[in-house]
């Protein structure tokens, strides 16, 4: 399963935007807490819970049946940034393995002169984010420690996503291009509390959850507005994607065990990209080959997924839960 690829590149490796040559593009990973796609309108035409990232995904290069490769953050994140799958009952952050030289986004783009940084709101040493982080090449890790404003915390997790996103947006500003940086929300995590206020405006929804997708989807809403105001904005690919999903009704006539990692995944680039829905299966680990595809990036490297930036791909997705693994197969088919 894992290979290596050398990409030929029929982009050349060097994109026009307005007639201006970008040869090395900055890369913004937004990684979402808990967006099921079950909650996406435009995906499963059911409850309104994103509307702002349901509209990106009209704009950019969606992929309406994408999967996450496991159901918990910590396995997620090394799926996202560095393709690899949940595969062992230990979690790849806290193996020994994590220890060892690993392919990631942060080395790999940091090698290439990028400045590589990954924010969380969460507590610095949250899940060992902050250290596998620097084991995968990203030079600077901003956590709750690094946030200038206390009075943000929520009370259990973090710093709530609205200000986080907004102290994101500063930070990209200040970044030296090109810049590779990653970010991950935290607000739409269990318990799911929000302030009065903001909770009556969100609502309350069938599942608990639901408020707060709308909350941290209003965040990246505000995000997005601050970010298109910058310069650095129309040279940037954005990918956005969530963690796993959450809260998900099991009991629906539409439910199968595919839902449990159905999740959004839309790659947005101003002026670069076309707006498309590809039919094509994806996964997270085909998140490092499709951003290395997309960007040009010509140098050898290893990934246990594949770019599926042009309908390539493997034509499935695998996931493992309590030692079985399960694959999710083009046809729509499950085993």
């Amino acid at each position: 399963w894992p290979v290596e690829h050398r990409r030929s590149m029929h982009r050349a490796g060097v994109l026009a935007l307005d007639s201006t040559v970008i040869e090395k593009p900055n890369v913004v990973v937004v990684i979402l807490e808990s967006f099921s796609a079950a909650f996406s309108k435009r995906l499963n035409g059911g409850e309104d819970c994103m509307p702002f990232l349901d509209s990106l995904m009209s704009e950019g290069l969606s992929f309406p049946r994408a999967y996450a490769n496991g159901r918990r953050s910590i396995d997620g994140i090394p799926a996202i940034t560095a393709s690899i799958p949940e595969w062992m009952d230990e979690a790849f952050i806290t193996s020994p393995y994590a220890q060892a030289p690993f392919t990631a986004l942060g080395g790999l783009l940091g090698s290439q002169g990028y400045s590589t940084s990954f924010y969380h709101g969460g507590r610095n040493g949250t899940m060992g984010f902050d250290t596998y982080a620097s084991a995968a090449g990203y030079q600077r890790y901003v956590g709750m420690d690094q946030y200038p404003e206390p009075d943000d915390y929520d009370g259990t997790w973090g710093i709530r996503d609205r200000p986080f996103l907004h102290f994101f947006a500063q930070e990209m500003s200040k970044e030296r291009q090109p810049f590779h940086s990653v970010v991950f929300t935290l607000s739409s995590h269990h318990p799911y509390h929000l302030p009065d206020g903001e909770a009556k405006r969100f609502g309350e929804g069938k599942h608990r959850i639901e408020p707060t997708l709308r909350y941290a989807d209003d965040a990246l809403c505000r995000f997005f507005s601050e970010a298109r105001k910058e310069s650095w904005f129309d040279n940037t690919l954005f990918v956005i994607t969530a963690d796993h999903t959450a809260d998900l009704d099991r009991s629906g006539q539409h439910y199968s065990e595919a839902t449990d990692y159905w999740v959004p995944l839309v790659f947005y680039w101003p002026k670069v990209l076309p707006a498309r829905a590809s039919p094509h299966v994806a996964q997270h680990i085909d998140i490092l080959p499709t951003v290395l595809d997309l960007i040009g990036f010509d140098e050898p490297f290893f990934s246990m997924g594949s770019s599926v930036a042009s309908g390539e791909g493997r034509g499935m997705a695998v996931a493992r839960s309590m030692g079985f693994w399960f694959a999710f197969m083009a046809e729509g088919n499950f085993c």
